[in-house]
């Protein structure tokens, strides 16, 4: 069966209006049509397939339908479209369309094209007389626009080629994804490390509440004896005079006990602060008096330890509102310290306060180990002991104790930086006003 092949004015026809009964065949087998604008002859016999290909060329790039230019959009275009074989455009600018066209002058209007973008387009797309392709809001990443003609048949086997690279936004680059996982590690680490800390904590508190009932029990259990044996031997000093080879034995009995005594009442006191159960009984007290009383008890032991134990008073008497058990308990335990592990020298000063000042300064200062910058908090702690006077007797609530009953006057006690040959202890207080 023959196959009918038909032409048009994309062949090279005048135009495709002939006039009624105007075809004629001649003996050679040419054939005559009449058409409007003239007569046209051929002979089919003569004719042959064009086996040529022309090139095909990229001739514009738009991006959101505005043609890119070379001298105005050299963001992204760096030369002419004839010449770029790749093209990088940010995610917002992902919306563009390519046109394209082959240098065919004999039957242009009958050439095919052939399109296909890697990474989008699965097969090839064909078009006839259309030579602009459109692609809108495409993902980042990279892709290959491809373009093809053919002409009766025939396909150019040389491909036209455009990479396009779409960049992702700043969120969605791989170094955000890199910080995105370091900051997950960050968290996760953080999570086990806060979850670990508070079992630590946790394991503490249990150990520091176990210490704290063991102490109560032990405090409680002791204080009972300790008041029975305290009374008979303030009945033997009465008989000093007549038994006077038992002098020396009452005095250590008695100074032991009433050592085991304070002891037990620093527990005890320490529990009730701990508990909020712990109260202040107000009254006007006279600084200067209750600092000379403290230096007086631990002017024995600095004169058996051969320590420079001095004090360091206004000579105006300094007057303030504050409870006075509280105060000596407080002042008792930063004496006892200084002079328990001072080495030659303690010092106690009260600061005259400034005008219009409503507080008092006292400093306690000795020349023992001095304490690192790091344990200046750390020795406030209960129950905590530095491992260079370990050897000295204590519980470690001294600090804590004294601390707290500061803080229950609206005050301060710390420990000021060290300059490398002292230890400096601060109370601070604001309870009410100062009377000088």
């Amino acid at each position: 069966m023959a196959k009918l092949q038909i032409y048009t004015k994309a062949n090279g026809l005048l135009n495709d209006q002939f006039n009624y009964n105007s075809g004629y065949k001649d003996n050679e087998g040419k054939l005559y049509f009449g058409s409007v604008q003239g007569v046209i002859v051929f002979n089919p016999a003569d004719f042959s397939k064009s086996k040529s290909t022309s090139p095909i060329y990229i001739t514009s790039i738009q991006v959101k339908n505005k043609e890119l230019e070379v001298n105005r959009d050299t963001e992204f275009l760096k030369k002419s479209v004839l010449y770029t074989d790749n093209i990088t455009l940010p995610y917002n600018q992902s919306s563009f369309s390519f046109d394209f066209a082959t240098l065919n002058f004999t039957s242009a209007a009958t050439t095919e094209y052939s399109y296909k973008m890697d990474g989008l387009d699965k097969e090839w797309n064909y078009i006839k007389s259309n030579r602009k392709v459109y692609y809108t809001n495409v993902e980042p990443g990279t892709y290959t626009f491809k373009v093809k003609a053919g002409n009766n048949g025939i396909w150019n086997r040389q491909l036209t080629q455009l990479r396009v690279t779409i960049t992702p936004p700043f969120w969605a680059t791989f170094s955000a994804y890199s910080l995105y996982i370091i900051l997950c590690i960050a968290l996760l680490y953080y999570l086990v490390r806060t979850y670990h800390k508070i079992q630590l904590n946790k394991k503490e508190k249990e150990i520091y509440e176990a210490k704290i009932e063991f102490f109560m029990c032990m405090a409680h259990e002791i204080k009972t004896p300790l008041t029975l044996i305290k009374g008979p031997v303030e009945n033997l000093k009465d008989m000093v005079n007549e038994l006077p080879e038992i002098k020396e034995d009452l005095v250590t009995m008695e100074r032991n006990t009433n050592r085991l005594v304070n002891l037990i009442n620093q527990i005890l006191d320490f529990h009730h602060i701990e508990t909020k159960g712990f109260s202040l009984e107000y009254s006007k007290v006279i600084l200067n008096e209750i600092l000379e009383e403290a230096y007086a008890a631990f002017d024995p032991l600095a004169k058996k330890r051969k320590l420079t134990y001095t004090i360091k008073l206004p000579s105006n008497s300094i007057n303030t509102i504050a409870d006075a058990e509280a105060l000596h308990k407080i002042l008792d335990n930063l004496f006892s310290n200084a002079v328990k592990y001072a080495h030659n020298v303690v010092t106690i000063q009260l600061l005259t306060p400034k005008k219009d000042e409503r507080k008092f300064i006292i400093e306690i200062t000795n020349d023992g180990f001095i304490i690192p910058k790091e344990m200046k908090e750390k020795i406030f702690e209960p129950f905590f002991r530095m491992q260079e006077t370990i050897n000295q007797k204590g519980t470690g609530l001294g600090l804590t104790l004294a601390r707290s009953l500061a803080k229950l006057h609206n005050g301060q006690l710390y420990l000021k930086d060290s300059d490398g040959e002292f230890n400096v202890f601060v109370l601070v207080s604001c309870q009410l006003s100062i009377v000088v």
